[in-house]
This record gives C-alpha cells, structure tokens and sequence, in this order.
C-alpha cells in the first residue's frame, strides 16, 4: 500500500504538500483552510523584527502561466507569534516560521528564539526574497534592510554565519530559503555548514512584466502607478527549480531539501522528487485554484505510486538524477519522425519551421518527410504538432514516445 506519509528534518508529515510563505499564510483562518483541504504544513508570511518598509501585494497574471510578484505583505515579529500561537492552539498543522533577521548576524538567532517560543515546529529563513536587498544592491541605492534576502542568498560566508546564528539559538529544526539568483548548490553547502537541517528551493528569480506601450511605458498593474523589479513565480520557473533542486541534491546528497516552484499538477510534484526533492511548496496554484486541489493531488500521487509499484516517497526520491551527465557524455540516438496521415490536418506547422527542411505538404497538404536523411532527431516537430500526428521511430523501428504532459 502506498503512503504519502513522510519525515522531513525531524518534522512528521501526514504527506509532502506545504503551502510556501505568502499571503496564502498571513491569518489564522488561511491556516486553518489549508489543513482542512489536506496541507501537511504551513510556511507562515515573513516576518521581521523590525519591519524594514511599508509594502502591500500588487501582481499580474499573463495566460495563468507567468505570476509577477513584486511586492507582500510585511509581518512584524510580535504579529507572526500571535499567528504561530493561535495556529498551534487551533489546527494539527505543522507551522514553519519565515523569517527575515536584521543585518547584524546575532539577531537572526533572536528572531529564530522568539518564533521558537511561539511555537513553531520550524524556521524558516528567508535569504531569497527578490523584492528586498537585491534590487537596491543592483542599481546602487540604499534601501532599509542591508544584506537581506536575495542580496544575502548570493554571499556564502554570511549565509552561513546567519545560519549558525539561528541554528544554534533554536532547538527545531531551521531550513534556509535560497535564491536562484546565486549558486543554490554551494549555498546549500554553506547553510548546511552553519548547521541548517534543510534547505527551500526555489524563490522568485527576478523579472519584469511588459509595460503598457499605449500608454508611455507606464506599468500594468491595477494598483501601482509604478513599480520595482518583480519575483516571477508560476509555471513559467518550473524548469529552472528542477534544475536547481537536481544541483542542490547532487552536490548536498544527504541534505533535506523542499522543492518548489511553479509546480501544478501531481506529475510535477513526482518530476520534482525524482530530481531530489523530499517535500514540496507551492504557492501560485493556490492563488490560481485554491487549497481544494490538494485532494487533486494527494489523490494522483498515490494512483501513480500503487501502478508503478513505488510504496513511499523515498523510493522514487533522486531517480531522474542518474540520467543528467556533461554535455560531452550525451548518447545520441538515430531517431526520425513519421507521419500518421489518418491524423495529420494540413496545417503545415512542422513545413513552416525554419531550421528543418525535412517535410513538404502533398497534394492533399498533409505533411510528408522527404529528406530523412537530413534530420537531427531534435523533436520539435514531435512536440509542437498540434494535432499530435507526428511520432519519432528509432532506426530499429521502435517508436520513441516521451509523455506530453
């Protein structure tokens, strides 16, 4: 019988699904939602001992696929312990506390305390925030805060040093939260140094939405009448966080590691354990469809584990790893692709491509490969048909079909 039920760094997970720190996590009714639909843990809104600037949410959606993020919701201390305190008293849910530690190296092991003292059954420390540190340290300003989020998540010595500070002020367990803006993989060395349980990956690299060119360039937001550089969440990053999680667990083998970012189905969250994930986060689909979809995803885990035999997580944790080499060591096969006519429409989408020369339209405008000879096996015709009449046939006749998620 498969189970969900796992052992992140001490903490005991009734399964691997945990909301990430956002407003998703900023009241105690939204913790108390998010346990009721299935969540195993929360990571509470960041919190800081001294809030370094006034913020509010502003965001825009492209297509549900691309999230821009450039501003939150900004929790003093004293606000987080009431919200750690009042979620212990009322829900079962394991409460992560996300944190943000002053510049002095010492006060993040204060503010790791009095989280603990709260309550919590883990910190976490926010060294990856796009929106605080990083953009004042690319253009030269001064902003509140110093050496904080991602600006932090790109020094090791000092992450490891904030590391220690909170590691050794607390008796839970501390993850640090880290940046794809630095090398996540020695930032995680570094932090694990310091004496971090596990590591979160992956915030928000940062990006910027088009701007209105009707209208002089001003943003398009509905709330903002301009605006700093943004945290892109969603779909969009889920590659990116697949790579990273794959270099964090290859460099860190025995580390515990939370994956996350844009995942939204149940395949994904599988994708992100076999890249080496054991837990995972997730944020633009609650915003996008609610806290309801973990049943969604709780649900097709377990189908896929009981049909491909796996009975826990740990037995598919890493899989996909043994397969990612240098690009020197890549083993080519001699594939090329054929056309079912029954399905092809004459659409010409694989004719039209620009770096292949391989089809032309018969008379009936259905595609037919003509200069087989030419072809690299790349697979763009494969996966851009859209009426999915195109397969990829190995020289021996077996047919190559990769899932079309």
């Amino acid at each position: 019988m498969a189970t969900l039920k796992n052992e992140f760094a001490g903490l005991q997970l009734k399964n691997p699904f945990i909301v990430a720190s956002s407003e998703l996590t900023n009241t105690l009714e939204k913790i108390q939602l998010a346990e009721k639909a299935g969540a195993a843990a929360v990571s509470t809104k960041l919190c800081f001992l001294q809030v370094p600037f006034w913020a509010k949410p502003y965001h825009k959606v492209e297509d549900r696929i691309i999230f821009f993020s450039p501003s939150g919701d900004r929790m003093s201390v004293e606000d987080a312990q009431r919200l750690v305190e009042g979620a212990k008293k009322t829900t079962d849910i394991k409460i992560i506390a996300n944190m943000m530690g002053p510049s002095d190296v010492e006060g993040w092991g204060v503010l790791a305390k009095k989280l603990e003292d709260a309550g919590a059954d883990m910190i976490e420390m926010n060294m990856s925030c796009p929106n605080i540190g990083l953009h004042a340290k690319q253009i030269g300003a001064k902003q509140a805060g110093g050496a904080a989020g991602a600006s932090l998540g790109q020094n090791a010595e000092l992450s490891e040093a904030v590391s220690r500070a909170a590691s050794s002020a607390v008796k839970i367990p501390v993850m640090a939260k880290l940046t794809p803006e630095g090398p996540t993989a020695l930032m995680a060395e570094a932090c694990s140094k310091g004496g971090v349980a596990a590591v979160s990956a992956i915030n928000c690299p940062q990006s910027l939405p088009s701007p209105d060119i009707y209208n002089g360039g001003r943003p398009t937001y509905t709330n903002t009448n301009n605006m700093s550089f943004a945290g892109l969440c969603g779909p969009a990053i889920r590659p990116l966080a697949y790579r990273h999680i794959a270099q964090i667990r290859t460099k860190n083998p025995d580390l515990n590691i939370a994956g996350g970012g844009g995942l939204m189905t149940w395949q994904h969250c599988v994708d992100m354990i076999m890249y080496g994930a054991d837990v995972l986060t997730f944020c633009v689909l609650f915003y996008l469809k609610g806290f309801r979809v973990i049943k969604n995803l709780e649900e097709g885990m377990l189908k896929f584990m009981e049909e491909q035999g796996y009975e826990n997580i740990g037995q598919m944790r890493d899989l996909a790893l043994k397969y990612i080499v240098t690009p020197d060591k890549v083993n080519y096969s001699n594939c090329v692709p054929k056309v079912d006519q029954s399905k092809c429409t004459g659409c010409g989408s694989c004719v039209n491509m620009s770096q292949c020369m391989i089809f032309e339209q018969g008379p009936d405008k259905k595609a037919v490969v003509t200069r087989e000879k030419e072809c690299y096996g790349c697979g763009v015709c494969y996966w851009t048909c859209p009426a999915k009449a195109i397969s990829m046939v190995n020289e021996d006749g077996t047919v190559i079909d990769p899932p079309k998620k």
